[in-house]
């Protein structure tokens, strides 16, 4: 195996399968944030694991030790974590694995380096669909290893604003299992502690109602907004560039919603005109019209569809004439201005453009002329 070179920063991303983070585990806080620290290090084109070093001095420090490392207490650490399985469900299967396969010290270079167990593959790499991302920096300082399930949880259900949970499911996903069995006790050991250190810890926050059954609470509806963060003083292009990831990591959730994926090429194109067409508030504009697309039964490639809607937008807003004449609106609207049905001939544009955006940047003017081939093939339908 190889060893990656480390960058102990915690604005790297976390990216893990949605079945990973709905699956049925108990790790303590720092044993999260171990998994999680090298969870971030597996870039998106791996083809396999491979072995992950942590800084001890960093793995000390997490533990709260200062001056030299203690390695006892880093290895009773990291045995136990070999010793932890976590559950996945998934149909009528119920899978048990564990975390970490191998542990390796080097005390002479400083680190400790661990491998995933291979069976976690499917989980972890090359993920396509049916995930969730998000930065490292707003677990790491979580005190609470319910308040880092909890957030995982949200941040697995923030693009649909609220989702409802089963109580007895919510205790096993945050790794409560039969502790806290009276509700209220469960309310005030780890829903409230986790509501308000998620609200001043991280870049979400959340309320909650309880939904009863019987008299009794069965099941939480939670509702999930995005908080304004001040982002660590970084240099301005590196705050830029999280900052379009970010974006880009939002806008692909929505995809996933409707089982759909983009690049974050062709979401670059799509960010570009959506700033021209809607101005300064483009990205809720853009999701929002993204949704009504993605509702529509009549609009076959809807990724396509998106990109010469916008095309059209900015095209009349450069003409001088009204853009909101252009518009989509959801099935069942009252009113609809326009009824777009994207003719047979553009199946299989969004893949063609998928796989073109997926190589070096000198397809970047064949891309450019697709994109000018389909409006003029579309103006032709259209007229």
């Amino acid at each position: 195996m190889q060893t990656p070179a480390v960058q102990p920063q915690y604005n790297s991303a976390v990216t893990k399968s949605n079945a990973l983070i709905e699956a049925n585990y108990k790790l303590s806080t720092i044993e999260q944030k171990i998994i999680l620290y090298i969870i971030s290090q597996i870039r998106k084109d791996d083809a396999d694991f491979k072995m992950y070093k942590l800084p001890i001095q960093e793995f000390s420090e997490l533990l709260g030790y200062r001056g030299s490392p203690k390695y006892t207490e880093l290895r009773e650490i990291t045995k136990n974590l070999m010793r932890k399985v976590l559950e996945i469900r998934e149909g009528q299967k119920l899978k048990q694995l564990s975390w970490v396969s191998y542990v390796e010290y080097d005390e002479h270079s400083g680190y400790v380096s661990l491998a995933f167990d291979p069976r976690l593959k499917p989980y972890l790499l090359q993920l396509k669909r049916e995930f969730t991302t998000y930065r490292l920096k707003n677990v790491m300082e979580l005190k609470s290893s319910y308040s880092i399930r909890m957030y995982e949880l949200l941040k697995r259900w923030q693009y649909m604003w609220e989702v409802v949970i089963r109580l007895d499911d919510l205790r096993m996903m945050v790794g409560a299992g039969d502790k806290y069995s009276e509700y209220h006790n469960f309310k005030k050991r780890v829903l409230n502690p986790a509501k308000k250190e998620i609200s001043e810890k991280t870049d979400i926050m959340f309320t909650y109602e309880e939904i009863r059954e019987k008299r009794k609470v069965a099941a939480i509806r939670f509702q999930i907004r995005e908080k304004v963060v001040e982002p660590v003083v970084v240099a301005l292009e590196e705050k830029k560039e999280a900052q379009a990831d970010d974006r880009y990591l939002q806008f692909l959730a929505v995809m996933q919603a409707y089982d759909r994926y983009i690049t974050e090429q062709q979401f670059t194109k799509i960010a570009v005109l959506a700033q021209k067409a809607f101005g300064g508030n483009w990205m809720d504009e853009l999701i929002q019209t993204a949704r009504r697309i993605m509702q529509r039964n009549d609009i076959r490639e809807p990724i396509a569809f998106l990109i010469y809607f916008l095309n059209e937008k900015v095209q009349r807003i450069q003409a001088g004439i009204d853009p909101n004449e252009v518009t989509i609106h959801s099935p069942g609207g009252a009113r609809v201005i326009r009824r777009e049905i994207v003719p047979d001939w553009l199946r299989g544009y969004e893949e063609q453009l998928a796989a073109q955006s997926a190589k070096s940047k000198e397809v970047d003017e064949d891309i450019e002329q697709m994109r000018r081939e389909l409006e003029e093939r579309l103006k032709k339908y259209k007229d």
